[in-house]
């Protein structure tokens, strides 16, 4: 009995202490939540009761489409309404939002213990000027998957370096039964030129110099483009210049694809035998390296404090703690082990035992330690982390889905890219 009322009373003194933080009752407090519906943030809303029990933080979500999700934020923040607390925020956006004076850091929010515990490449995406704006609560690093069956029947050993990866999917290449290698075509700053951008990098490229003219249509981004659209071209499946990450799945679960190119997290499904053909006969690694190295596809949703939204102190106080009850290790855990979901951030959820057990070497030959191998070898400025990108990163990737599909030559279609770049970068004072 005396045990019991010492839990209850330790129980007590920290739910005292999150009601009442830095002096502040943030009991019966609500807070409006902008974000949009992925298996993390689904798991994540079904639990939100419980997090108002330890709280008394009441939380109200606006959920919206991904391609919608921006536009009503954007929106909410120039019209001044201030209609949500916290926002989903993609990586890619957080400079424009902190430039622009909407949304707080969390330094004073969260302790730097906490912090080491996530992949300092991933919140270094949501880093500005030494200030840090969200906490991932989606995360993904590119791999090469590979099938692994395949290349143990024919004594093939996975592609250390770019020259290899072109000789394999060439030596794999048997069409219409199966293709070498699938990548996104498709244009888009988050479709193909996500995953162009490795190469890139790894052929010594750059997007700007250090004055921000645009350099991509230099050698480098010549032999990248070169080799991102000959590979796809020469060993790719028909229309691989439209392909989607979804088509590059679909295409690799199907069993007509030998290698892809994309996000770790494509293992849950591409490792489930009701939507996959090839489920069990998988092999993960780093992708390949250029003569510059090997450079993984980085990306992160975060979850951020409006401050045209959190206009009190409770609505700030309460908002932080709810993305630090969101981002948290037991959600994150609870996600992966109950839902399959592998997109945590967090270092101390890819070391538990039990999560381990469940997504290691014995299960997924490689997945883990590329997995993390890969998140620290990546580049938070991967892709330029400027205001600018959205619209460059589109240009480019018209560019680069004309040269696949065989519309343009690679320097006429990188040189008209890079003029219209220069464009931008100049209307928003940038380049001067």
């Amino acid at each position: 009995m005396k045990g019991l009322k010492t839990i209850v009373f330790i129980s007590l003194l920290v739910l005292t202490a999150v009601n009442v933080l830095f002096g502040v009752n943030l009991k019966g407090t609500t807070i409006y939540v902008a974000i949009r519906s992925l298996p993390e943030t689904d798991f994540f809303m079904e639990k939100t009761a419980e997090f108002t029990r330890e709280t008394g933080i009441k939380v109200r979500y606006v959920v919206y489409p991904e391609l919608q999700l921006r536009e009503k934020i954007v929106m909410d923040m120039v019209s001044g309404q201030g209609a949500y607390d916290v926002i989903a925020l993609d990586c890619v956006y957080v400079t424009e939002f902190a430039e622009k004076d909407w949304i707080y850091p969390l330094d004073e929010f969260v302790d730097k213990e906490e912090l080491s515990d996530f992949f300092e490449k991933v919140l270094g995406l949501f880093t500005h000027k030494g200030h840090l704006y969200a906490l991932p609560v989606y995360s993904e690093i590119t791999h090469l998957m590979y099938r692994k069956d395949i290349f143990d029947k024919l004594g093939i050993s996975v592609p250390q370096t770019f020259d290899e990866l072109w000789e394999t999917a060439k030596k794999l290449n048997n069409p219409p039964k199966m293709y070498g290698i699938a990548m996104r075509g498709l244009r888009g700053d988050g479709m193909n030129v996500y995953t162009w951008t490795s190469f890139l990098r790894g052929f010594g490229g750059k997007f700007f110099d250090e004055n921000w003219h645009p350099v991509f249509n230099n050698e480098a981004g010549v032999k990248a483009t070169e080799f991102y659209a000959g590979i796809l071209r020469n060993f790719g499946p028909p229309g691989v210049s439209s392909y989607t990450w979804d088509d590059v799945q679909s295409a690799f679960t199907s069993g007509k694809v030998a290698m892809i190119m994309d996000a770790n997290n494509f293992m849950t499904r591409i490792e489930d035998p009701s939507k996959s053909a090839i489920a069990g006969k998988i092999g993960y690694a780093l992708i390949p390296a250029g003569p510059s190295g090997r450079h993984p596809g980085i990306y992160s949703m975060g979850l951020a404090i409006s401050k045209i939204g959190a206009k009190t102190e409770k609505e700030k106080l309460a908002a932080a703690e709810f993305i630090k009850w969101a981002t948290s290790f037991d959600i994150q855990l609870d996600c992966a082990l109950q839902r399959g979901v592998v997109s945590s951030a967090r270092k101390s959820v890819f070391n538990n035992p039990a999560f381990q057990a469940k997504f290691g070497e014995d299960t997924y030959p490689g997945w883990l330690s590329s997995t993390v191998k890969s998140y620290e070898l990546a580049n938070p400025q991967f892709r330029p982390l400027i205001p600018e990108w959205r619209e460059v990163g589109n240009i480019i990737g018209i560019a680069v889905e004309q040269v696949i599909a065989g519309g343009k030559s690679v320097k006429e279609a990188l040189d008209w890219a890079a003029k219209e770049a220069e464009r931008i970068m100049r209307e928003s004072g940038k380049l001067k």
